[in-house]
């Protein structure tokens, strides 16, 4: 995880300031990884396509829309992703889930809304600041706890929201918050070349987006 330089009040020694760093790591990570779910993707006929990274919000878990038909990433896969199954964090726990909001045409935004047996208390949202530390959160290969990534607010273009942190495949749908643990936005997935460099969709089009579907908005 990469470590960057936090505002501090003045009365914090230097020599404490890595101790400092450390701990809001651990705070960041224990109040949002308990509402990041491992979602696994199925064609029509079982068989696995893909597996992503997604989040409680209220009764409803909120994913990358362009997991809805993913295809995979080798020329062998051309079955695409039609069902999907949560594994949560804490427990283990694992069942079929329902597709309560479709990805809209174009994954514009990119968004997709799925609903389980459990909720969970929301996120609180805040304002996008460029240079922001930020973290982002989701699944890499097998595993079944959540990892972090650090790294910055690079852009809040229209359009084109992008954060520096690395993000291995399986991240995309997982949450970004700042320092706070406050919601920023979700991952898209790495832009050009560089995986270190991530789209996100902004929390105010996931707040647009939940609404229009029905459920309450960000708070």
């Amino acid at each position: 995880m990469t470590r960057l330089r936090i505002n501090l009040d003045d009365g914090v020694d230097p020599v404490d300031v890595g101790a400092a760093v450390e701990m809001l790591d651990q705070a960041v990570y224990a109040k949002v990884s308990p509402l990041v779910v491992k979602l696994i993707g199925f064609s029509q006929d079982g068989s696995l396509v893909g597996q992503f990274s997604g989040f409680m919000h209220g009764e409803v878990i909120v994913a990358a829309g362009h997991m809805q038909g993913f295809c995979g990433k080798t020329l062998s896969s051309t079955s695409p992703a039609v069902a999907f199954k949560a594994r949560y964090p804490t427990d283990g726990f694992e069942e079929d889930l329902e597709v309560v909001a479709p990805s809209p045409p174009g994954n514009v935004p990119d968004l997709i809304l799925l609903k389980g047996s459990r909720s969970a208390t929301s996120l609180w949202s805040t304002d996008l600041e460029i240079m922001a530390s930020v973290y982002a959160l989701g699944y890499t290969g097998t595993e079944n706890k959540p990892s972090c990534s650090k790294g910055s607010l690079s852009s809040t273009m229209p359009g084109s929201v992008a954060i520096t942190a690395h993000a291995d495949d399986g991240f995309s749908g997982g949450p970004v918050v700042d320092k706070h643990g406050r919601l920023l936005g979700v991952v898209k997935g790495a832009l050009g070349t560089t995986i270190m460099r991530i789209g996100i969709t902004p929390n105010y089009d996931l707040h647009t987006y939940l609404l229009q579907a029905g459920y309450p908005g960000l708070i």
